[in-house]
């Protein structure tokens, strides 16, 4: 299962590469990126978003995330079938990619009982984030059967029994959370950042330092904070937060990038005295958030730029924070093109 030279699991620097533009990319599937990712800061978005809007988004997350792992699990079936391999019984199918979330931290999923009503009953153990969780689970299900899953439940993120039904959804809803999962950012190759290679699994030497791995207990630890990270892939959280922008308003890019900003001002706290730009900048890179490069002092303010950010307004949110933590000083987040996915322009004035 692990590595015998770096400890991490076999499999991760076998499926990915990491690219000096800040990016890992899977070396199966072209468009796939991915990105590891604070579970913590992911519960915080939730809460805190609907703190601001009065409004409990939890649904909409699941929704996104649902699309997403539909996308996925319909993609690898059809690799599957394109290699000539036999495809699973739905129900084999369902327990390898329950199995399989073990791996990128997401929680240990059982599957319980198959019902003829079409309904599937499981067990959820240490979700990374329910409304996630949910999403991944149900897109599974649609992907398999053929038909929308919905799901009903009962428990918290420690422990949950859920329950997947065939129920009809939103046709409009439904498109639109298609076309954002189907979109392919444009990526730029501009990026310096270097890593060395374990030579037996090919991952980062520099990954087996940050992280403890225990793919037993389906957990990603950061071992100088303690905090648990997931390694997910950048398409389905993009979808996630682009419908949340869709149905709530253009506002919320910059209350992601606020509430993230909050986020990483107790982080980097936390971390003390010894940090610095250049450091997380490259610790950035290597979990796949991108690349801040060309931090240059302007006035009272910074300017730099962002390569190849995973979500434009998370990383922003990092990279404010981080800068008032090094300054220990407030500053003010610029002008900022959220549409932008490849090389994007951040300004922090003095407030």
């Amino acid at each position: 299962m692990y590595c015998d030279e770096c400890g991490l699991p076999r499999g991760v620097g076998k499926a990915n590469e990491w690219k000096p533009n800040g990016t890992i990319v899977s070396r199966y599937e072209a468009d796939l990126r991915g990105v590891f990712v604070d579970a913590g800061e992911l519960g915080h978005l939730v809460s805190s978003l609907s703190d601001r809007m009065g409004y409990d988004v939890s649904r909409l997350v699941t929704e996104g995330k649902r699309k997403d792992s539909a996308h996925y699990a319909r993609g690898l079936i059809e690799r599957m079938r394109n290699s000539g391999s036999a495809l699973p019984e739905a129900g084999d199918f369902m327990r390898m990619m329950a199995a399989n979330y073990a791996v990128p931290g997401f929680g240990k999923v059982t599957i319980l009982d198959f019902r003829d009503d079409g309904s599937v009953v499981l067990d959820m153990e240490g979700a990374y984030n329910l409304p996630m969780a949910l999403g991944q689970t149900a897109g599974v299900y649609e992907a398999v059967l053929g038909t929308r899953g919905d799901v009903d439940y009962e428990g918290d993120e420690k422990q949950s029994r859920v329950i997947i039904l065939p129920r009809e959804g939103n046709p409009e809803l439904e498109r639109r959370i298609e076309s954002e999962v189907e979109q392919a950012p444009t990526l730029s190759d501009e990026g310096d950042a270097e890593y060395k290679a374990c030579p037996r699994c090919s991952a980062p030497l520099e990954l087996s330092r940050a992280l403890d791995w225990k793919v037993e207990d389906s957990l990603i630890v950061e071992k100088r904070s303690g905090r648990r990270f997931v390694f997910d892939n950048v398409r389905g959280l993009t979808a996630v937060m682009r419908l949340l922008v869709d149905e709530l308003g253009e506002d919320v890019e910059r209350m992601l990038a606020e509430i993230a900003r909050d986020y990483a001002r107790a982080y980097y706290s936390d971390m003390g005295k010894g940090i610095s730009f250049q450091d997380e900048s490259s610790r950035m890179a290597l979990f796949g958030w991108g690349l801040p490069a060309g931090l240059e002092k302007s006035g009272e303010g910074f300017t730099l730029r962002l390569i190849n950010p995973f979500y434009g307004p998370l990383m922003a949110g990092r990279i404010w924070g981080l800068v008032e933590t090094l300054g220990e000083n407030e500053l003010e987040l610029g002008e900022y093109d959220w549409s932008e996915t490849a090389v994007a322009q951040v300004t922090l004035t003095a407030a």
